[in-house]
């Protein structure tokens, strides 16, 4: 049986998937210990954290990001140092496996990709049999899973969409070219997981007088908790009609399905210009579309795939689990990279240098044609802030309402945000440290 591990990494959740197996899900959620190895996820996912520790979110979004996440401690993480973190965490929870190919998000800049790549090196269970980690992108995961499935083309351009909880990613594949990544990734952040949760919250708000001022008169912990339950009916109505939302001990709310689709009918037309306009960028007619791959959480709402197909008058192929769909084409790629010979911790293989990359023994030079994304909306993703290296406080919901304090900022000057702390410091203290001032180095 093969050993192959597949990972995704996104804002919301993270994977791992095995052959033979379940695929793991995790919310990009770390709580880091003083005494023991780190754990991903929720309480109600990971049977594994049954004490306090530190939470911190937000950290994928913050990849190749120099200014730091500030714990409610004042420790300061770069994103990148806290995702290989995870990434380890969610390899540890399925026994790890060789080779391990991990998918990252196609939009992401050259700087997010090296930035990742580069922090590998703290993590040497990841590198099982001196085999390096591999990146990939998430959409040539995605469709690595879907080119076998039946009445897939073989030939003409493929428009992959991926819809995550924090934006959709557009990217185009030419069958007829080995599935060749097609200009650059497109980012929109109008149409998202997220924002359905925001129009169905408001929806809520709107039908409830009791929630007019929801903002002003509850606690935000009772807001988040109400998100969550707007996501949950959302994923309910992918294959019931009605769902149920609870408002408050002994009070539900009801939604439709009908209700649903009329809330995200004008941003998913939105959302399907956007194609077309990446089309048109991209110099595709329409004859040369042979198909739609739907990827992703959201990709599981019927009226995307009837609108997608609507639209362009080509076949969607959606596969049965659209949001584990990269870690399972990941793992995938590893089989077949295992096949033919595993790239190894002397000199990784690099298949296309735009779509895999080995985490050793890649030139920078081959690096530098990583996935990159083009924000056709013109909203500023978090991708594209402007520069700057000073602490960000960390103020993330609390995961749990007990296992974390309220995030403050370091205090700390510029000149001394890494200097060393008095007395014996935690294994995690240490460790991010150390890695800080690695980074601020080479920067």
């Amino acid at each position: 049986m093969s050993e192959s591990l597949g990972l995704s990494i996104g804002a919301a959740n993270l994977v791992a998937a095995r052959a033979g197996r379940p695929p793991v899900v995790r919310s990009a959620v770390l709580t880091l210990f003083e005494r023991r190895p780190t754990e991903v996820g929720l309480p109600e996912e990971n049977p594994n954290l049954t004490e306090n520790g530190m939470v911190l979110r937000g950290f994928v979004e913050r990849v190749g990001d120099r200014s730091p996440l500030v714990a409610a401690d004042g420790t300061k993480y770069l994103g990148e140092v806290l995702t290989v973190e995870a990434i380890e965490a969610m390899a540890r929870t399925v026994g790890y496996g060789s080779p391990i190919t991990i998918a990252v998000p196609a939009y992401w800049s050259d700087a997010q990709f090296t930035a990742l790549r580069e922090e590998f090196f703290a993590q040497p269970d990841l590198a099982r049999g001196g085999v390096a980690p591999v990146l990939v992108s998430d959409a040539t995961a995605a469709l690595a899973g879907l080119r076998g499935r039946p009445g897939f083309p073989t030939a003409g351009v493929v428009a992959l969409c991926d819809f995550g909880a924090s934006g959709t990613s557009v990217t185009l594949m030419d069958a007829g070219s080995g599935f060749t990544r097609v200009g650059t990734t497109a980012r929109s952040a109008d149409f998202s997981g997220d924002a359905i949760d925001q129009l169905v919250l408001g929806r809520l708000r709107a039908s409830d007088d009791t929630m007019a001022d929801l903002g002003s008169t509850v606690r935000i912990g009772s807001q988040s908790r109400l998100l969550g339950e707007c996501r949950r009916a959302k994923e309910q109505l992918s294959t019931a009609s009605t769902a149920s939302i609870a408002m408050a001990p002994g009070a539900n709310a009801q939604l439709s399905r009908a209700e649903l689709e009329q809330l995200i009918a004008e941003p998913l037309d939105r959302f399907l210009g956007t194609v077309e306009e990446v089309l048109r960028r991209n110099g595709i007619a329409r004859d040369r579309l042979a198909a739609v791959a739907a990827v992703g959480g959201g990709a599981g709402i019927p009226l995307i795939a009837a609108r997608l197909s609507e639209r362009f008058q080509v076949p969607v192929h959606t596969p049965p689990q659209p949001a584990v769909s990269a870690a399972i084409g990941a793992a995938v790629l590893g089989d077949q990279q295992a096949a033919g010979g595993a790239p190894t911790a002397m000199g990784a293989v690099v298949e296309t240098p735009t779509e895999m990359v080995g985490t050793a023994g890649i030139d920078m030079t081959q690096a530098a044609a990583a996935a990159q994304a083009t924000d056709v909306d013109g909203a500023l993703a978090w991708s594209q802030d402007a520069d700057g290296d000073e602490p960000v406080p960390y103020t993330g919901r609390d995961a749990t309402g007990e296992y974390s304090r309220e995030a403050t900022d370091s205090g700390y000057g510029a000149g001394d945000r890494y200097a060393a702390e008095e007395g014996p410091l935690p294994w995690y203290k240490r460790t991010a440290l150390v890695l800080l001032v690695a980074g601020a180095a080479a920067a």
